[in-house]
């Protein structure tokens, strides 16, 4: 979504720089995670989130003309129709030339795998650090039930649960669950009808994602959302699936897209797996990255907002650089130097800007519910 912050160009390069970082690496190591590159397109279904997406486009094509070019508003019905939206439910849509799937578990194991076989790593899956105190000699100690490590530099990539070692950070990165599933595409999505993009579905009620897996691997519509119609935000708990959301995800996609030539759509999907996990909000919609304020030796990285793809490999690569470095301002700003965007990082002066903002409670239901009572104004 490189319009989505149109006014800082380093976002838009860096999600572009984590876009070619994956690529590469991917290739590099013939990693099979079902990696594939194809456009992005992003319904919108309220005339204002399309006001909002012409100027946003507008605006990133002046302040970064290389991808700005990669991304065009559309909003007529034959062209929205062409890209598979059905109309009139969607008044517009983004195209993104540059965009991506693929499976990140398979990612991450994969890049694990060879790493473990170093006898100097120790990884501990089952062994959660219960909270954070210093040790009384510049150390950090974490306690866990199975006895206390102390260190000299810890880092948090815990995301929504960052709060639970670090309160101070409760108003500023909370917790959203959000809820999967794994549809069988029917006819109305096999073959030459599948899809041949990303899609998202933005408007009143809605903040929904799609990617179809490969042909030889089931083509599973992957989707993902409907946050409307159960209980979200300030949920931390990943165990339970709402049926009411699964009822959605199940009936939402034969209503949005339009089938193939040909095809018959159907009323309803069977999923073969549904599933939730939890986000982190943050306050500014944007990731915080690096030392946490009074509290040295312990960094962050997390809060991606639900949009972690396009942004937490080259932040994990950030905060490593902080890490290392022996002198942690200077190695923030080589890590800003080396393609961080600034304002990703966690300082005094970015807290406070934050906190002047609405809470993130106020601006999901600003985002999420208020925007219907506009469009239906």
């Amino acid at each position: 979504m490189f319009y989505e912050h149109p006014h800082d160009p380093s976002i838009s390069n860096f999600e572009y720089a984590n876009f070619l970082a994956l690529s590469d690496l991917i290739s590099t190591r013939n990693i099979a995670c079902e990696w594939n590159t194809q456009p992005g397109i992003r319904g919108l279904y309220s005339d204002e989130e399309v006001t909002l997406a012409h100027h946003a486009v507008t605006t990133l094509q002046q302040t970064n003309p290389p991808l700005g070019r990669m991304c065009r508003v559309v909003d007529t019905a034959d062209e929205l129709q062409r890209l598979g939206l059905a109309v009139p439910e969607a008044k517009g849509a983004v195209v993104t030339d540059v965009a991506a799937r693929l499976w990140p578990y398979k990612l991450v194991t994969n890049i694990w795998e060879p790493v473990l076989a170093n006898p100097c790593l120790n990884l501990q899956t089952h062994t959660p650090v219960l909270s954070i105190s210093p040790s009384g000699n510049g150390n950090c100690n974490l306690h866990t039930d199975r006895g206390i490590v102390e260190t000299n530099k810890v880092v948090l990539a815990t995301n929504a649960y960052t709060s639970h070692l670090l309160p101070s950070m409760a108003d500023l990165i909370v917790p959203c669950r959000g809820q999967m599933s794994a549809l069988l595409p029917g006819e109305a999505f096999s073959g030459s009808s599948r899809t041949r993009t990303s899609y998202a579905f933005i408007g009143p009620k809605m903040d929904d994602y799609l990617i179809q897996r490969p042909d030889e691997s089931s083509a599973h519509l992957m989707f993902g959302g409907g946050r409307s119609y159960g209980p979200s935000l300030e949920i931390s708990d990943d165990g339970e699936v709402d049926e009411n959301v699964a009822k959605y995800l199940r009936t939402a996609l034969p209503r949005l897209l339009l089938p193939g030539e040909g095809q018959k759509g159907e009323e309803e999907l069977k999923a073969t797996h549904e599933w939730t996990g939890i986000m982190g909000f943050s306050r500014d919609n944007l990731p915080w990255v690096g030392e946490v304020l009074d509290h040295k030796g312990v960094f962050v990285v997390a809060g991606y907002t639900g949009h972690g793809m396009p942004n937490a490999w080259l932040c994990g690569k950030s905060v490593a650089t902080m890490v290392l470095g022996d002198n942690t301002d200077m190695a923030v700003e080589r890590a800003v130097e080396e393609g961080l965007p600034r304002a990703y990082l966690l300082n005094e002066e970015r807290v406070n800007r934050a906190r002047k903002l609405d809470t993130v409670e106020a601006q999901d239901e600003d985002h999420m519910f208020k925007a219907e009572v506009i469009a239906e104004a």
